[in-house]
């Protein structure tokens, strides 16, 4: 897989380009291309240094930071992108990535595959006027168990790209031998490095005011994509986030380090840490259940045949694929009652989930 990277792609969009686009690819009116280009026209940037300000200049590219119609016009004028790639893609704003998979005996083909499409991202960014940053471009070679040796080099730009043991790719720090220790780590960091500073104003914070804080900072480094990793992780990687969350728990009752949690434990999130991940993938697997997924991963999961059951096949795996969410996920749904898993609307579904725990 292919991390790559554009330098400052929002600010490099051009204005002429982005209209013909709007009317040649997407079918805008003439009106609506007059509303877009009277947004992104006549717009100027000064530096403001101290007291000093420098002259204004006029911005002649790019789309406003901060708009969400900026992004939306971006994702607008690179849909081109993909057009011609041979390889898997997912593109989602300015981050794309690109790849490919096969046996270890063919990586060297699916390097030459992979440059055939670096060549064409390349030429597409030069038509569209956008800069790409071999500097920043990571790969990774992604293997179950030792490293992969390829004898055919990455090259984006004409700059070799050396396969990275692990790349952090929207948030998820990934290891090129499907561990989750790096992102376990990180977490760890994230929430011991957030608390540390809010204990500094914990004297003067009531209980109310720090489990507010705890919700609303601290949650987010646990919950954030963790559907994707939590069916593969360890003992001891479960463990780690356990002791986590209990620091947090400590934090927002004054507990000393020593201090049994269980008494207040639940009252963060309605239930310990282990089984809101689970609440947390089965309404994830409700989504998959009604279809919402996108294709590529729709694609992973078969419905059973009986409709009243609503309940997923499950399909011969190894150990280790039972570790995935499309798997583990679907174990997680069947096991659900009957009843619960009939629920028509999301909210009762949720709620169903509650009264279980």
């Amino acid at each position: 897989m292919v991390l790559v990277d554009f330098s400052l792609a929002f600010n490099c969009v051009n204005h002429r380009k982005l209209q013909r686009k709007l009317r040649e690819e997407f079918h805008f009116s003439n009106n609506a291309c007059d509303l877009i280009h009277s947004f992104l026209e006549h717009r100027t940037q000064a530096v403001r240094i101290g007291n000093s300000t420098s002259s204004q200049r006029p911005l002649v590219d790019g789309t406003p930071q901060g708009s969400c119609l900026s992004a939306l016009l971006f994702s607008l004028y690179i849909n081109s992108l993909p057009i011609g790639l041979r390889c898997r893609y997912q593109l989602y704003a300015d981050d794309l990535q690109i790849y490919i998979s096969g046996s270890i005996r063919d990586v060297d083909q699916l390097i030459s595959t992979i440059n055939s499409d670096l060549e064409t991202i390349q030429h597409w960014a030069r038509q569209n006027s956008l800069f790409p940053n071999p500097k920043k471009t990571q790969a990774i070679i992604f293997c179950k168990e030792g490293a992969v040796v390829p004898t055919t080099s990455i090259v984006f730009c004409g700059e070799r790209i050396n396969p990275a043991g692990n790349v952090v790719n929207l948030g998820i720090r990934m290891d090129c031998n499907l561990k989750w220790n790096g992102h376990i780590n990180d977490v760890t960091a994230k929430v011991f490095g957030t608390l540390r500073t809010l204990r500094r104003f914990a004297p003067v914070l009531s209980v109310q005011t720090k489990l507010k804080l705890v919700r609303a900072v601290i949650l987010p480094f646990f919950t954030y994509c963790d559907v994707i990793y939590y069916p593969g992780l360890s003992a001891a990687l479960r463990d780690q986030l356990n002791r986590c969350f209990k620091a947090s728990v400590r934090f927002v009752y004054s507990l000393r380090r020593r201090e049994t949690t269980a008494a207040v434990r639940n009252f963060i999130l309605g239930h310990d840490l282990e089984a809101n991940y689970s609440h947390r993938i089965s309404i994830f697997m409700r989504q998959g259940y009604a279809s919402n997924f996108p294709p590529y991963l729709q694609q992973h999961l078969i419905k059973g045949r009986q409709e009243r059951a609503r309940s997923f096949v499950i399909p011969h795996h190894t150990t280790s694929k039972r570790k995935s969410i499309m798997i583990a996920g679907a174990i997680n749904w069947n096991q659900l009652p009957l009843a619960t898993r009939q629920l028509p609307t999301i909210n009762a579904f949720k709620s169903a989930l509650s009264a279980r725990r």
